[in-house]
């Protein structure tokens, strides 16, 4: 018996003794990875350098999508500074951290050849009216969402209708549906559209005429407005000031 326990306390101690030391050996050698990772990462990076430059796998190319209101320059900036970098060393999240820097961009895609060129492809938000606050103007999205600052001097701020009014962006996107739904180009007769109160819209046409939209149907009373335009001469229409279409069953006009 005491034999046998002495034989089995041995084998234990000997197992213990190799486990313990290849625990070591894994200890010594994080250790020593640990210590000279930089010098590990330095020369596997240089090495890819070299490799790059020898066959020639640097960024000299890139392609980017057309765009609308992002300024083609403004996305090779941050490609620039890359130039001549290997391809496989690309800091592809920088450069994208710097294209998303633009509050135009809505989506970013980019990828490599994998040989000497990168693609750039980039979604941007898509405005769908211009927003007037505190004597400036802004372009606005489908969310309502503010996207940039428009310049007076910009060619597209004729495109579109300004909005004023509290929460006027927000529901923009249901008036426009309305107007596309009953005559789309009727859109190119409006100059500004107000949001009242946060309930109900006043329309400013081309020529000055104003008209007072209904806050209970806002499709009926637009609707009304062109069963009435129908009787109206040209004449008739250059001297009117006012339609009031809020009462959906009559119109109340005021004359210049």
């Amino acid at each position: 018996m005491n034999k046998f326990n002495k034989k089995k306390l041995f084998y234990f101690e000997k197992k213990f003794f190799y486990s313990l030391l290849i625990l070591v050996i894994f200890f010594l050698f994080f250790f020593y990875i640990y210590n000279n990772f930089y010098k590990l990462e330095n020369f596997i990076v240089n090495s890819v350098k070299k490799i790059s430059n020898e066959l020639n796998y640097t960024l000299e190319y890139y392609d980017i999508n057309d765009l609308n209101y992002i300024k083609h320059d403004n996305v090779v900036k941050s490609i620039q500074p890359y130039i001549n970098t290997s391809i496989f060393l690309l800091p592809l999240d920088e450069i994208s951290k710097s294209i998303l820097e633009n509050t135009w961009v809505e989506n970013l895609e980019l990828k490599t050849n994998y040989k000497n060129k990168i693609f750039i492809n980039i979604k941007e938000y898509e405005p769908i009216g211009i927003y007037y606050f505190n004597n400036n103007n802004y372009y606005f999205n489908s969310k309502g969402k503010i996207i940039d600052y428009i310049n007076s001097a910009d060619k597209n701020i004729s495109e579109f209708i300004i909005f004023t009014g509290q929460n006027s962006t927000i529901n923009a996107l249901n008036l426009l549906n309305i107007l596309k739904e009953i005559k789309k180009d009727f859109i190119k007769d409006i100059l500004k559209a107000n949001y009242i109160k946060n309930r109900r819209w006043d329309l400013f046409l081309k020529g000055n005429i104003k008209l007072k939209l209904s806050e209970e149907n806002l499709k009926k009373s637009i609707e009304n407005y062109f069963k009435l335009i129908i009787n109206l001469s040209h004449d008739d229409l250059i001297n009117i000031k006012i339609i009031d279409l809020r009462d959906l069953q009559k119109a109340i006009i005021e004359y210049k």
